[in-house]
């Protein structure tokens, strides 16, 4: 177990700052959207959009629905070529926290019960905690846990410390860069990430079987313990869904925050983490696509968990982020991505309509407006039940992965109510983007991360965790 000091030096350490070009950008998604939508409100014009909107949405989700059941590396195929692969691929798991004593010690105690070893028994992987200016006993508490679990030798902790450093998990990140991992792949967990024994196996294979850029399943612990965590659980199989199709389709699929995991010299190759990016997953997703040409590879079954968020403000303050981080990924790589002659025609043209469906909260926005003045709503009423219509559909056939806790496929009745839940969810995001292009238009200053807190008691009498299901 080692402790050492670090801090981000050079540009990449300076505080997120809005263009004015970006925020001429966000205000003219903004306003045009907002105007787009006011012409639904127009009898001759007004049944033009709803339809133009709802066959784009159609045309792209049910190649995708398709495509997901056929993607380029299955789970037995990763099997397959780890089994035949006689220098297996070596795993950095780098865990950026701040104040996260209370959930560290049962991630310690995941890590080291992998079964991803060698022959002798020696651990194929090294553990990196960045303790990102914690005022807890964070450091503390992970050299307790790694020297009771037997994984010091393979444990290290960064102390990132500093007046006026950048925060956010990108940021954090930088103080473990690639240089700084011994392994061939590096694998981003949250504080409150919890991962089976075999996870590591299982996305070994994927690399074996060629992969360079692998994101894991996100699932959610407590799901059944209400309807903001259950939705939140369906939310990201359906999220899971829609990008393992892309994948399918050799679009630009993405990564997500927790369960990252990219070869290491890839990620250096690319310039490794940046404080600048407010959203570190896609941030990476696009420059590794634009310089490289490669793709995320989705596995359905190395499957993160994590602890639901909590309340409604929290979520709120959450998606509010990862809207932000969408559209500032957009600007800042998107030309990149779009003219990149790594990237076939169709990844392009993947990623532009990708980045296009954030249009459609504006204008649906403009369509309300258009309707409290005028009293038309039959635009406003089509456009609303068709994206939480495509959300339903698609949430419904991304809920063929889910299993009862018996095991057996969901029942008919409840794959209903879930789709219908994750409809309604997803419909959070017609009030989030507006919201954040405004934020990106108007805020004036550097951006202010605001930490997700977690409490520790996830998992602690549920059934849909791990340890609780048998290894498929």
């Amino acid at each position: 177990m080692t402790v050492g000091d670090s801090a981000p030096t050079g540009p990449s350490a300076e505080p997120s700052v809005t263009p004015d070009a970006w925020r001429a950008a966000a205000l003219g998604i903004l306003g045009g959207g907002f105007a787009l939508g006011l012409v639904s409100t127009n009898k001759r014009l007004g049944g033009a959009v709803p339809l133009i909107t709802a066959g784009i949405a159609v045309g792209c989700t049910i190649p995708i629905a398709l495509a997901s059941r056929r993607p380029p590396i299955t789970p037995q195929r990763a099997a397959r070529a780890l089994a035949g692969t006689a220098q297996k691929p070596s795993f950095s798991i780098v865990v950026a926290a701040r104040d996260e004593a209370v959930v560290l010690r049962r991630l310690v105690a995941d890590v080291s019960c992998q079964d991803y070893r060698r022959a002798d028994g020696s651990p194929l992987f090294e553990l990196i905690v960045v303790d990102d200016r914690s005022s807890d006993d964070t450091a503390a508490v992970v050299a307790e846990a790694a020297a009771e679990r037997g994984i010091a030798a393979v444990t290290r902790v960064v102390l990132r410390r500093g007046d006026d450093l950048p925060d956010g998990k990108g940021a954090a990140l930088t103080a473990a860069q690639p240089d700084m991992c011994g392994g061939d792949i590096v694998l981003i967990l949250d504080a409150d990430a919890r991962i089976e024994p075999w996870f590591l196996r299982r996305a070994a294979g994927y690399f074996a079987a060629g992969a360079k850029a692998v994101t894991a399943r996100r699932r959610l612990l407590d799901s059944e313990c209400g309807w903001l965590a259950g939705a939140q659980a369906d939310e990201q199989t359906l999220d899971g869904e829609l990008n393992r199709g892309r994948w399918a389709l050799g679009g630009c699929s993405e990564f997500r925050g927790n369960g990252i995991m990219v070869r290491r010299d890839l990620l250096a190759e690319v310039g490794g983490w940046r404080a600048t990016a407010l959203t570190e997953d896609l941030d990476l997703s696009s420059r590794i696509a634009a310089r490289t040409g490669e793709r995320v590879a989705w596995a359905l079954d190395a499957e993160v968990w994590e602890e639901p968020v909590r309340t409604v403000e929290s979520l709120w303050r959450q998606r509010l982020r990862w809207a932000e981080g969408a559209f500032r990924r957009a600007f800042e790589h998107g030309p990149a991505v779009v003219t990149s002659s790594e990237l076939p025609i169709g990844a392009r043209l993947d990623f532009v309509a990708y980045v296009g469906q954030l249009a459609v909260p504006p204008i649906v926005l403009g369509a309300a407006a258009g309707a409290l003045v005028t009293g038309r709503r039959r635009g406003l009423i089509a456009m609303v039940v068709g994206y939480l219509g495509i959300s339903g559909l698609l949430g419904w056939d991304a809920l063929r992965w889910e299993r009862r806790p018996d095991g057996r496929a969901l029942a008919g009745g409840e794959k209903l109510r879930r789709a219908l839940r994750v409809s309604v969810f997803n419909g959070l995001w017609l009030l989030v983007v507006p919201r954040a292009l405004a934020d990106l238009a108007f805020r004036r200053g550097p951006i202010r991360y605001v930490k997700m807190d977690h409490d520790g008691a996830a998992g602690a009498a549920s059934t849909s965790r791990p340890g609780s299901r048998q290894e498929r």
